[in-house]
């Protein structure tokens, strides 16, 4: 692994002893011999492919003002998701930890909200990012989709709390909000312009002598039924019903998709997924309202990079751009995430994410960054930019890749790890390598260069048996470190409230095997 970076500059009072980030941070300095704190900004989309963007070279969708962030700042071009679902995902990001080390291997699923504790935070016995910095002075908030336990109070560090009660997205216009312990309905907005106008209010009104994390987690594009089937209720979609869409894939739906609804044993939940599916593929009203969704979202991300710029903060705060994991939309003949076939697949359609991160005057402008960067490195590395040096996530495989934002050359390990429950998977600048739990599933493996799309299976060709052994030593070492026996399904390890088949884990490690949904004593500094 690669060494840990050395953290980045400067002190200064605020309360009590803290750091600050970048070197041209001081110049914005309002008094001689003070460097202001740093704001951090971390807006998140939610099942959002890099593909579908205009900065990553979409010709369809248009995305305007995400385009104007890359082109102010760094686009890393192999960032990848942990998992193909978004509680695991945001867990990762908030802890540095991998799925089979906090526990959340699959969505929480919303039918059990009522069976969970009062308290439910599905990391909150670990470190996470937001008490990190509220431990340190910071002002902390999350708007947006939570996803990560029960959603009526605000957790894990976080001051101020605006979700909503859901994790799945059954209607964009018709939520129950959780507005820092008062709830109401919104019916005459779309979410993800409610959750546009509680940030920039917040923006606005926050404390500007103070420091500020803010955690925007917009709940959209989505992509999925069935607010993603057939005509949307928004101001973009007309405005894509003449579109080729190109970049859609045309292709048949997946045979494994059609064995499972003609499968007995495939669960009720899975089959009418898989239904929803096939309305939704190939289907050009579908693509209008995906693509109208992304563009909804990118009004979303000018309106808050607007709000900064009037509050005079867009030059000391630290904007990151991301999504919790990205989405099929045609590939391979999938909708949907890397849930849908069984066994599960790990395909770099939905795993391979955007990641945008600008900071006016220490980030050059119009960068593109090759580095491989896990959802495990984004926490170490926030708080190495912004000089926060007297912590450590215990156990994590991240890595932080701060130096290399500032133009500096880093030592850094080429490679990303991730997992979906029966299949784990290493990502190295040439090859995709998956490994799926014994009886469950064959190994996979693709050449990156000579097949980006990953249509060809080579783990039985005679001319890669040495790169597929290397790359399975890899994987086995790696869980090796970065598991814990309590969540390593695996080897009998159980998972935080839901997975996709349980029937699976039941046959392999008995019918006692369950899920787990417990308050565990939450972490302290």
């Amino acid at each position: 692994m690669v060494t840990k970076f050395k953290p980045l500059l400067g002190i200064f009072m605020f309360g009590l002893s803290m750091h600050t980030g970048a070197v041209s941070a001081a110049d914005s300095s309002t008094n001689a011999g003070q460097v202001e704190p740093m704001n951090v900004l971390f807006i998140m989309a939610d099942n959002q492919p890099a593909a579908i963007l205009g900065a990553y070279g979409n010709p369809d969708v248009r995305t305007p003002n995400i385009n104007q962030l890359a082109s102010e700042g760094v686009l890393f071009t192999n960032a990848f998701a942990v998992n193909g679902m978004c509680s695991p995902t945001r867990a990762t990001l908030m802890t540095g930890l991998m799925p089979s080390q906090h526990g959340v291997h699959n969505w929480l699923d919303d039918a059990k909200l009522d069976e969970w504790p009062d308290d439910w935070s599905v990391v909150a016995e670990y470190r996470t990012l937001p008490q990190t910095l509220e431990n340190r002075g910071y002002q902390t908030a999350m708007i947006g989709k939570w996803h990560m336990g029960q959603p009526w109070q605000a957790s894990i560090g976080y001051q101020h709390w605006v979700t909503f009660t859901y994790g799945h997205t059954l209607d964009f216009w018709d939520n129950t909000i959780v507005d820092n312990g008062e709830t109401y309905q919104i019916t005459d907005r779309h979410i993800v312009d409610f959750f546009t106008e509680e940030a920039v209010d917040y923006i606005e009104n926050v404390d500007h002598d103070q420091p500020f994390y803010l955690q925007l987690n917009f709940d959209g594009p989505y992509l999925n039924p069935p607010t993603n089937t057939g005509p949307a209720r928004n101001r973009h979609y007309e405005s894509y019903l003449d579109e080729d869409f190109e970049s859609f894939p045309r292709v048949p739906v997946n045979e494994n998709i059609l064995d499972q609804l003609l499968d007995p044993d495939t669960p009720a939940f899975m089959k009418n997924q898989h239904r929803q599916s096939i309305l939704h593929h190939n289907d050009p009203e579908s693509m209008a309202n995906v693509a109208s969704q992304n563009t909804i979202v990118d009004d979303g991300v000018g309106r808050v990079l607007e709000a900064l710029k009037q509050a005079g903060l867009d030059q000391n705060t630290l904007v990151i751009y991301s999504s919790d994991q990205g989405n099929f939309y045609g590939q391979h003949g999938l909708w949907q995430h890397t849930i849908v076939t069984t066994p599960s697949n790990l395909y770099e359609a939905a795993l391979n994410i955007p990641l945008i991160i600008r900071h006016p005057g220490s980030i050059a402008a119009g960068e593109t960054s090759d580095l491989f960067i896990g959802q495990y490195d984004m926490a170490t590395t926030i708080l190495d930019y912004i000089g926060i040096d007297d912590v450590e996530f215990e156990n994590s495989p991240g890595n932080s890749f701060a130096n290399s934002l500032l133009g500096e050359s880093i030592d850094w390990e080429n490679e990303v790890y991730y997992e979906q429950e029966e299949s784990r998977g290493v990502r190295t600048p040439e090859f995709a390598y998956w490994k799926r739990i014994d009886s469950l599933g064959d190994s996979e493996l693709y050449d990156m260069t000579n097949d980006p799309g990953q249509y060809f299976n080579l783990i039985a060709d005679p001319d890669y048996q040495s790169i597929a052994a290397e790359l399975d030593r890899k994987v086995r070492s790696f869980y090796e470190e970065y598991s814990t026996e309590k969540y390593d399904l695996w080897n009998g390890g159980t998972a935080k409230g839901s997975v996709a088949r349980p029937g699976i884990f039941q046959a392999l490690h008995g019918d006692q095997w369950k899920t787990v949904s417990e308050s565990l004593p939450p972490f302290e500094e």
